[in-house]
């Protein structure tokens, strides 16, 4: 088996054990029973758990981050992606546990060792949004007056439900309305006709 295997191996293991148990009930033991492998294989990989579960959520958060990325490149109508982009975001991150698992960590200032990838999820959120949104303006479908503030405005309300659509489950109960909500959110933005 390669080193690459092993890698591979050993991060789809810890997802599934960060996942299922959560960050501090998981052991760098369980992890390594389950693979078939001595604890110390995982420590040639990864220094500590810590960085295990960064690259667990660094690689959950890629796939929400790719594709999120499609909406917002595709060469498609500024209010659509812009719906689009909100609807896939709250779907994508309500599948992400261990990204769940960083929001609880916040409520206590626990994971302090993932602030580095939660600031690049952000970071690339802001982004997106931000082309979305550029995009809309230029063609005339946003009338957005500071695209900066506008940005900032919806990372705080789309990070404002994340707390009790993921954490208290509640995204289920509010699947349906999360499209009313978003619609709300890019009809206000629409360039109003005269």
């Amino acid at each position: 088996m390669s080193e690459i295997d092993v890698k591979t191996l050993i991060v789809e293991s810890a997802t599934k054990y960060f996942s299922k148990f959560g960050f501090y009930k998981t052991t760098m033991d369980e992890i390594a029973r389950h693979i078939h492998k001595a604890k110390g294989i995982l420590y040639y990989y990864f220094k500590s758990k810590e960085e295990l579960f960064n690259e667990v959520l660094r690689q959950e958060l890629g796939m929400v981050k790719s594709e999120l990325s499609n909406i917002a490149t595709r060469d498609i109508d500024s209010l659509v992606a812009l719906k689009e982009y909100m609807l896939t975001r709250l779907k994508l991150l309500h599948n992400a546990v261990n990204y769940h698992e960083t929001l609880k960590a916040d409520l206590f200032e626990k994971y302090n060792f993932v602030k580095d990838i939660r600031d690049d999820f952000d970071g690339f959120e802001r982004e997106q949004l931000t082309l979305i949104l550029k995009k809309g303006k230029k063609d005339g479908f946003l009338d957005v007056k500071n695209i900066n503030s506008t940005v900032n405005v919806m990372m705080i309300v789309l990070n404002g439900i994340e707390i009790p659509f993921f954490l208290q489950n509640k995204y289920p109960e509010y699947e349906s309305t999360i499209e009313e909500l978003t619609s709300m959110l890019v009809d206000s933005l629409k360039t109003q006709q005269k």
